[in-house]
């Protein structure tokens, strides 16, 4: 398969898992749509929405998948459905800024990249978990997968994409399994998304209890390379 630079951003399938996501969805693809170029094509994989957030996605063009499944399973759900030759991992609840998908553009043929995060809700709290984060990600420690995942699907397909029996911290274990294998993992600070930190702020104020639970999540993870318990938003 072809892996040169023209017309990266043609080939490359696009895959948002969701649940409930109907304040989010249409931003996202809307942010989408107004990209220079476009992507091949825009998947939603929706595990069971009982809001307009199915509807919303197809009024906006997206392919819609509807199938319960937690967010790895939803990932690899997508992966398999897409055409494109790269694979474009993003939250639901992303934003990208204009000239995103230009500069992913002008990268050329990459294995993997991962993308600075910026807060979608603008705070103090929210830039020093972005800066935090990118850090950690960086350091190959820690890869959120809000910060987006682009990657060539031979390789995803022969890593045999995230651990659906993982309910949380497939994103960590993905690039974990990519370092082991040696997968050139580029990380491009000039190139940025916007992400909301609804998880773990509210009002300005940081949900100690809850990033306390995700510290624990990731403590598990490291210990035993398992997940404790079902991811509660998918199931």
């Amino acid at each position: 398969m072809p892996h040169e630079a023209a017309e990266l951003v043609r080939r490359i399938s696009v895959i948002i898992p969701t649940l409930n996501e109907e304040k989010y969805v249409s931003p996202l693809l809307k942010s989408l749509m107004a990209q220079e170029p476009t992507p091949l094509e825009v998947i939603v994989v929706d595990g069971g929405s009982e809001d307009r957030t199915v509807e919303l996605a197809r009024a906006l063009g997206a392919k819609v998948i509807e199938e319960p499944s937690n967010i790895a399973e939803a990932r690899n759900i997508g992966a398999r459905a897409a055409r494109g030759d790269y694979l474009l991992f993003l939250d639901a609840d992303t934003v990208l800024p204009r000239g995103f998908m230009e500069a992913v553009e002008r990268l050329g043929p990459v294995e993997c990249a991962i993308f600075r995060p910026e807060p979608l809700e603008m705070s103090f709290l929210g830039r020093l978990g972005c800066i935090l984060g990118w850090l950690l990600c960086r350091l190959k420690l820690f890869n959120p997968g809000y910060m987006g995942i682009l990657i060539r699907k031979d390789i995803f397909m022969a890593m045999r994409g995230f651990r659906p029996e993982l309910a949380y911290n497939e994103d960590l274990d993905f690039l974990r399994r990519l370092v082991e294998e040696g997968v050139r993992i580029a990380y491009p600070k000039h190139i940025y998304l916007y992400n909301s930190i609804r998880r773990w702020t509210e009002d300005g104020r940081l949900r100690l209890g809850e990033v306390l639970h995700n510290l624990l999540r990731i403590i598990e993870y490291f210990l035993t390379r398992k997940s404790g318990e079902r991811y509660r938003l998918y199931h």
